[in-house]
């Protein structure tokens, strides 16, 4: 031992570094965690978004097709099977809405029927109830070309409002209510977080192993 030194200060030493070590392994392994967790919890909070649209966005649409309609990447959220929160108009050149204030909800798409006045430049304009509850809006831009023989639509000068009952309500949507489409989303939420479950459940062992198997300090030779 050497003069002055206390017996037991470097047993001690050496504990504190053990236990510093295996401090920062749990700090990681925890850190590791929360990181998988949240990063596998995203993509079931996400906002949809608009990955079809007819007519598309700053396309020529030379031919009316029978409806108009946006489809997202995810099941869209009915209240009620009411189609309330959505909304799909379309704005000629001249300021008119050429639409009839109702829309149709099916899983993902929400479309309504298709009428264009003259030839011009138009802005579709959407609303939609996202599969996490929230509502999301955009609008874009296309031109029509009315083929020869077409009878242009009148317009309106102010929004209409769908002559079915329940429907074409344009007022934000609450958070809570049915979901439209299919259960494929829903069960993919569930397996996210079932994911993230077993990895909470996977780390939390690992911690234990490493603590059970954490060496006892050995005794220095200097000791003696």
């Amino acid at each position: 031992m050497t003069t002055g030194e206390r017996p037991g200060t470097r047993p001690a030493v050496r504990r504190r570094v053990r236990a510093g070590r295996l401090g920062a392994g749990t700090l990681a392994a925890l850190t590791l965690v929360g990181g998988a967790v949240f990063g596998l919890a995203a993509p079931a909070s996400a906002h949809n978004y608009v990955i079809a649209a007819t007519p598309a966005s700053n396309s020529t649409l030379t031919e009316l097709p029978k409806t108009f309609a946006i489809t997202t990447n995810d099941r869209l959220l009915d209240i009620g099977d009411t189609d309330s929160g959505f909304a799909f108009r379309i704005v000629g050149p001249d300021g008119r809405y050429f639409e009839n204030g109702c829309v149709d909800v099916e899983g993902p798409t929400m479309s309504t029927a298709a009428a264009l006045g003259k030839s011009g430049k138009y802005q579709a304009e959407w609303q939609i109830i996202s599969a996490d509850g929230h509502t999301v809006s955009d609008s874009y831009d296309f031109t029509w070309k009315a083929p020869a023989g077409f009878s242009p639509a009148t317009g309106t000068t102010k929004p209409p409002t769908c002559a079915t009952a329940g429907n074409g309500s344009t007022a934000a949507a609450s958070t809570t209510g049915t979901e439209s489409g299919t259960s494929a989303s829903t069960t993919s939420d569930a397996l996210w977080i079932g994911a993230g479950g077993l990895v909470v459940v996977a780390a939390v062992v690992a911690v234990l192993l490493l603590v059970r198997r954490r060496p006892a300090p050995a005794a220095d030779a200097d000791e003696d």
